[in-house]
């Protein structure tokens, strides 16, 4: 009863076949590009390592 409509897709499905297509697009990306977001995210794990939560 959950999928009444024809073609309605889980929300595990949907996650599943974006993170596939994701990938693929990722694959293709050119050399200089990945190395680009690899360090972007670099940077932004270095910097969320920095940050300090204060609770007031």
């Amino acid at each position: 009863m959950k999928n009444e409509k024809k073609g309605l897709q889980e929300p595990d499905d949907l996650i599943s076949v974006n993170e596939t297509e994701r990938l693929r697009r990722d694959m293709n990306r050119p050399d200089m590009e990945k190395l680009q977001l690899f360090t972007k995210m670099l940077r932004t794990n270095l910097i969320l390592k920095k940050a300090v939560i204060r609770h007031k």
